[in-house]
């Protein structure tokens, strides 16, 4: 009895990883003369569902935001039709490193466990967890890796993205994500802190400096629609979700992480969320002690921090229109130095992709 026929894998992808990732499996799946269809979710815009009648093996490829998978990611597969048994496969790509010749993995919290019991509970069996060590791309936190290292990432992850594939398309299950178990649990409540709050604040850290010429890249492919022109430049809503796209694809190197202007947002948003905090407290008239004042005093400071940080972006983006202000918060942003490389590695994906030729067929 024939178990597919067809590979449906829908990938959201902020510099190309989970992209690459995505087209690796297609290409193993069309040597076995499966019907696949690879999409993009980016806006959530324009995407086909799987046909019943193709008896699809359905994959799901995203980055890892915060020990968790991306949100937009998560809103997709929240909104995914129920399943009749149908089944999936995860894949997450996380910050891969190496240090002289060890691969240093990352972690994924609950970036595989959240989607998979999602799907679960619409009526989905789940039969591969697969975590990929592609390069970290996360610019705001160090400089992009060198491209030796790049390629021989991406090398080695190839092996691994077609290996896994290929053992499901033989009818094997594949567990691997489960391999880091143990300590994935433990960074599990960094996932629900960064999903609750950290990502509004990140949302925050990013401007374009005095070389942005408004050629409007980064706000035509947003993956979330997240970035907007005003006052004539671009504007991070809240619903940037650092995948790192604009940051790493902007062809003048115009986008910055505000370093310095988030840690002096950072000291604002501490000094004034202690006092209001207190002040609700006393007005409530809970006990300092009592579980209630710990849950009322956590949410007010998340939403606290969410409300102050968006409000000094606001009044900081309409500042960048003055000279020294910009040029303060430029050079207070370790992105602006010339050895902070970008993640974009046109060169190494023009040539995977240029391999892959036609990966929906």
């Amino acid at each position: 009895m024939e178990r597919w026929r067809s590979l449906y894998i829908y990938f959201i992808s902020g510099t190309g990883n989970a992209k690459v990732s995505s087209f690796w499996m297609a290409d193993e799946a069309r040597k076995t003369g499966l019907l696949t269809k690879v999409q993009q979710i980016d806006r959530l815009e324009n995407i086909i569902m799987p046909d019943p009648e193709l008896k699809p093996l359905i994959g799901f490829a995203f980055p890892t935001h915060g020990f968790n998978a991306a949100p937009i990611m998560l809103r997709f597969v929240a909104g995914f039709p129920r399943g009749m048994g149908n089944e999936v496969f995860l894949i997450n790509t996380r910050a891969g490193m190496k240090l002289s010749k060890l691969f240093i993995p990352g972690l994924s919290g609950v970036a595989l466990l959240l989607p998979a019991f999602m799907l679960w509970i619409k009526g989905y069996k789940c039969i591969g967890l697969q975590p990929v060590d592609l390069p970290s791309n996360w610019i705001s936190l160090h400089p992009g890796l060198r491209e030796k290292v790049i390629e021989s990432i991406f090398e080695r992850c190839e092996k691994i993205v077609r290996g896994f594939i290929q053992k499901l398309l033989t009818g094997k299950k594949v567990y691997r994500g489960l391999f880091s178990l143990p300590v994935d649990l433990l960074v599990s409540p960094v996932s629900l802190a960064y999903y609750i709050g950290g990502r509004f604040f990140l949302s925050k850290t990013f401007v374009s400096n005095n070389k942005c010429n408004n050629c409007g890249v980064c706000i035509r492919e947003c993956p979330t629609g997240s970035i907007i022109p005003v006052n004539n430049r671009p504007y991070w809503k809240l619903s940037c979700e650092s995948c790192m796209r604009c940051i790493n694809n902007c062809p003048n190197r115009a986008i910055e992480t505000a370093h310095g202007m988030a840690i002096i947002f950072w000291i604002i948003f501490s000094a004034i969320n202690a006092q209001l905090i207190l002040l609700i407290i006393k007005v409530l008239d809970f006990s300092t002690g009592s579980f209630w004042w710990w849950i009322i005093s956590n949410l007010l400071s998340i939403a606290g921090m969410v409300l102050i940080t968006a409000t000094l972006y606001h009044i900081m983006h309409y500042a960048m229109a003055l000279k020294p202000f910009r040029y303060f918060v430029r050079f207070t942003s370790l992105t602006t130095f010339s050895f902070w490389r970008r993640y974009n590695n046109k060169e190494l994906k023009e040539k995977i992709f240029s391999a892959l030729k036609n990966p929906t067929s």
